[in-house]
């Protein structure tokens, strides 16, 4: 990858996993990068490596993402592409074999994966939008998942959130679009990340999984291409890897 020089970014959920790999795919292409998260330990080895800019950020808070936005602005004089990316899941993933049980619901649990799920998109959408309009524009790329657009079952909360993400992404993206602002979604399948407990390595050994890197590079992809308001399915095994998924119409709504 090349001819990034000069793009200026922001990544949340940056210190691991498929954000470090967004972060490492646009620094080394020229790019500079804020990175976000609450993972200072991971954010300061990120930065030893790369060389980007990082910022401890809680991502559900709306004053968070108006800080981060701003701080990025600048740093860089601008912004040009924002990757809202932090994540968490409602259960573990040893439980994840067991039934999910309604009964069992904890709503301090559901309130911050809500909150990291879909509140940060919506508040990381409005601030980046506040920065990019007036300067002419610019591209967001929120990650949601494949259970964003069918069931997935052992994590319901985690599936809801991230079919609100998609929802937002197509709802917002005409109103994005007369500021000039672009807005896509990413809806990996399986990932190798820390988040669910494996190493990059075990994309090459595990069929049906990605390695972060496979998204990263289509993340990067979507945010420099000219659609907006797309749900763009990242698949292990398929090819290409990447395709924009085809929603089907309700006739005579809306």
């Amino acid at each position: 990858m090349s001819g990034h020089d000069g793009l200026r970014a922001v990544v949340t959920g940056g210190a691991s996993g498929i954000g470090a790999e967004v972060v490492k795919q646009l620094t080394s292409a020229g790019a500079s990068v804020l990175a976000a998260d609450l993972d200072t330990d991971g954010l300061a080895t990120l930065a030893r490596t790369t060389g980007c800019a990082t910022a401890t950020v809680d991502v559900a808070d709306p004053a968070g993402n108006e800080n981060l936005i701003d701080a990025a602005v600048d740093a860089f004089a601008g912004l040009d592409l924002v990757f809202l990316n932090a994540g968490v899941l409602d259960r573990r993933r040893e439980d994840m074999s067991d039934p999910f049980r309604v009964a069992d619901l904890d709503m301090d649990r559901y309130d911050v994966v809500r909150g990291v799920l879909f509140d940060a998109v919506v508040h990381g959408t409005i601030a980046a939008t506040r920065a990019m309009a007036p300067a002419g524009g610019g591209s967001i790329v929120a990650t949601a998942s494949a259970a964003g657009l069918v069931p997935w079952h052992p994590t319901p909360i985690y599936s809801a959130a991230k079919h609100a993400v998609v929802g937002w992404v197509r709802a917002i993206a005409p109103a994005l679009e007369r500021d000039g602002v672009r807005i896509n979604a990413i809806c990996p399948g399986g990932v190798a990340t820390p988040l669910i407990g494996m190493t990059a390595d075990a994309a090459e050994t595990i069929d049906r999984l990605l390695a972060p890197a496979q998204v990263a590079e289509a993340m990067i992809a979507t945010a420099l291409d000219q659609g907006t308001g797309q749900a763009i399915s990242v698949v292990a095994g398929r090819h290409p890897l990447a395709q924009v998924h085809d929603f089907n119409e309700i006739p005579g709504f809306p």
